[in-house]
């Protein structure tokens, strides 16, 4: 680290890298630029708004389990806000960025491409462009400026210096283009939650939020009494009249007005509750709505934000809650007829297409959010889960929204009125009827019945007990048959067998087995037929030459089988074999079985089809259960 007495008010000045050429003085805010051992002042540097940041000088975090500390920090300005460039110096002796925006952390480190860039114009949100070969998503173009500066930086940043840039994402990467200078300067990186850059063994944590004075003031439209947290607040919504206040506008300048009656939010601005194991305060609420066939479909959203994860959405429709994020991975969509996303392993599927306008705002936001603005919505879900993606002029934004039930969302915040009834079915809340888990019972149930029912087959005795022939001659249509005694030693089934070579021809059985103790008979009559034959669309068969008949808990003793037979007259004989066989495997008792455990899971399976059908019915593809048309 070099140290150098600041040339405005004597206080030392630190460079904790080498590759720095620019430090802010903490004391006078001073611009100096570093000439070997001397420091040119370049004059006062704007002092930093104040804002929700959870960094500050000095940080010292983990990225990929290499520490850092920050030493240095951008602040820029763009049409609807302004954010942090933090300048970090990491343990290996990297020196990179870490950046914030969208509720999420981007760190990144400058690197030199082998090809040459584009003009800035070429660029369009969403288009595909190559990077040395690598293929990435243009998310965001903006034109920014520089607005203020803290530590020490690698190059001149005067206040007010130009800083265009194109944002670009793949599925793991991040990459920002920077064309304040020609070339432009390539920053590679990734995408990063809160979590992923602290450091538990660091001595420093996320920085507590400063509470400064709201500053009070009239909504210069109505009169009602509003009020802005700090600088970062870009846009004001009052609740009286709808108007939306530039609260950093020397004369409140009216950004926007809402047209209709206002609503009023079910959860007030400044409530807080605890979501998925985060504190959030509700500091912001915007009222959207599409239009569809003549038809206005409205919905809320509140904005959230935690000290210790930045900012979220909470999101109501028609009853129905989700708690959105943005990633911090690009998702690989595919579009199409039917578009589709491939994010974290998960297939989505595409839902709607609709262009959101604000009708409504409340609160405070760190953005200059517009009555009328509107964005293109693609939604697609995979239960619980749905990926937006939504597109405007300058920036392709992704944000993955999770279903909460209302009840989790009024025990976080408990309001004082009851929260909307849910209505319908919402496009990615889970079905209460989840057949997979029957499916997979009625399968375990299967393999077990199989594994009886082969076992019992194979310990079955089928014992033959007698067989023989019974004739009928040439030109007659009857005969008969008596067995001699046959033993059955145990009680069991009983399954007689039949055969005949028939040819274009019918044969009646009927069968009397009789038990010769008692005189108990069980008698049954039984057909066989075979016919065939050649016709225009060729040649055909029906019916059988053998019959089987199976009799269930035949008690056992001494029986004879009586045998009389009818056929039609033939000029030929005919033979027809006769076998008594017992302890027969039953099959028929496992088909019934297997029908019976389906019952279950059939049932929840076209209960949970009806609730898909219910979903979808809302979609861009209605009446197609579960929406698999593709």
């Amino acid at each position: 680290m070099r140290t150098a007495p600041c040339p405005s008010c004597g206080a030392p000045v630190e460079f904790h890298s080498a590759a720095s050429i620019m430090a802010v003085c903490g004391f006078c805010r001073s611009t100096l630029v570093r000439h070997d051992a001397d420091l040119e002042n370049l004059g006062k540097m704007a002092e930093l708004a104040e804002d929700r940041s959870p960094f500050k000088l000095r940080f010292r975090g983990a990225y990929r389990k290499v520490g850092f500390e920050l030493i240095g920090r951008l602040q820029l300005a763009y049409e609807d806000g302004f954010w942090n460039e933090w300048y970090a110096r990491f343990d290996d002796g990297r020196l990179g960025w870490l950046s914030e925006g969208s509720g999420l952390c981007y760190v990144t480190f400058e690197k030199t491409l082998k090809t040459a860039l584009p003009p800035l114009a070429s660029f369009t949100p969403g288009m595909t462009a190559k990077l040395d070969g690598e293929s990435f998503t243009v998310s965001n173009i903006e034109h920014a400026h520089a607005v203020a500066v803290e530590g020490e930086l690698p190059f001149k940043a005067t206040p007010g210096y130009e800083a265009p840039a194109v944002d670009l994402r793949s599925e793991t990467r991040f990459a920002s283009l920077d064309y304040s200078e020609t070339p432009p300067r390539v920053y590679l990186g990734a995408a990063a939650t809160l979590d992923e850059v602290l450091d538990p063994a660091a001595p420093t944590d996320t920085v507590q939020v400063r509470k400064t004075q709201a500053r009070a003031f009239k909504c210069t439209s109505c009169g009602a009494p509003l009020s802005a947290r700090g600088p970062e607040t870009l846009a004001v919504g009052c609740g009286h009249c709808g108007s939306v206040i530039d609260p950093n506008d020397a004369n409140l300048a009216i950004i926007s007005r809402v047209k209709g009656i206002l609503d009023q939010p079910s959860l007030p601005m400044g409530s807080q509750g605890k979501l998925r194991g985060r504190s959030y305060t509700v500091i912001g609420y915007l009222k959207r709505v599409t239009v569809i066939d003549s038809l206005s479909y409205y919905w809320n959203e509140y904005l959230l934000h935690a000290p210790d994860a930045g900012y979220a959405w909470l999101v109501e429709s028609q009853g129905h809650w989700n708690l959105a994020k943005p990633v911090s991975r690009q998702p690989t969509a595919t579009w199409g007829a039917r578009s589709s996303v491939e994010f974290l392993n998960r297939k989505y599927k595409h839902f709607q297409k609709c262009q959101a306008e604000v009708c409504q705002v409340l609160g405070e936001f760190t953005w200059r959010v517009a009555v009328g603005e509107s964005v293109q919505v693609h939604d697609f879900i995979s239960p619980p889960y749905l990926l937006s993606a939504e597109f405007s002029k300058k920036e392709l934004s992704w944000t993955l929204s999770e279903y909460l039930p209302g009840t989790e969302v009024s025990e976080a915040f408990k309001p004082a009125k009851p929260l909307p009834a849910a209505v319908g079915v919402a496009a990615n809340q889970p079905s209460p009827t989840s057949h997979g888990r029957y499916w997979l019972a009625f399968g375990a149930f299967c393999l077990l019945a199989v594994v009886l029912q082969l076992i019992f087959s194979s310990v079955a005795a089928q014992r033959k007990i007698w067989e023989g022939d019974l004739s009928i001659p040439a030109n007659a249509t009857e005969g008969s048959l008596d067995t001699p005694p046959i033993r059955i030693e145990r009680t069991g089934n009983l399954e007689i067998r039949q055969s005949a070579p028939l040819q274009n021809r019918w044969l009646y059985t009927d069968l009397a087995l009789i038990n010769r103790s008692n005189g108990d008979t069980i008698r049954l009559g039984r057909e066989l037929s075979y016919y065939s034959g050649v016709d225009s669309d060729g040649s055909w068969t029906e019916g059988s030459q053998g019959d089987d008949a199976l009799l269930a808990e035949v008690p056992a003793g001494d029986y004879v089988l009586q045998v009389d037979a009818e056929t039609e007259a033939k000029p030929e004989d005919l033979t027809a074999h006769i076998m008594l066989v017992r302890d027969v495997p039953i099959w028929s008792n496992f088909w019934l079985l297997l029908f019976g455990l389906s019952i279950v899971p059939l049932l929840a399976w076209w209960r949970s089809q009806r609730f898909e059908i219910r979903r979808w019915a809302e979609s861009d593809y209605p009446l197609v259960s579960g929406g698999d048309d593709d």
